[in-house]
């Protein structure tokens, strides 16, 4: 089978452009970002509020309008429901963090 210069042209670019899109899918892009990366360290629950818990019981109240023992009692019944698991690319959020953030962004 004897190919023109047309159809060759045709075959040559459709793989050219096969394997450059092959390579876009090849780059990879970061998942958690550097300062998602540093939440444990020098979050708002990492630093903030465990420091209102063991040091002012009256402003931890303010802030999360629960007593400790009630936020520890509400996370000891819902924690089963709300932990997720960590994955291979980033650690997921621990349930006292997504208790604490609900508690302090809802509404009531």
């Amino acid at each position: 089978m004897v190919l023109s210069m047309i159809q060759r042209k045709k075959i040559l670019a459709i793989l050219f452009f096969l394997r450059i899109r092959r390579r876009r899918r090849r780059q990879r892009r970061i998942w958690a970002q550097s300062w998602i990366r540093r939440r444990t360290a020098q979050g708002v629950l990492g630093n903030l509020v465990q420091e209102l818990q063991t040091e002012d019981g009256e402003m931890y109240q303010k802030y999360f309008r629960l007593v400790p023992e009630d936020f520890q009692f509400n996370l000891n019944k819902v924690s089963p429901l709300i932990t997720k698991v960590n994955t291979n690319m980033r650690k997921s959020i621990s349930p006292d963090e997504r208790l604490a953030i609900t508690l302090r962004l809802s509404p009531f």
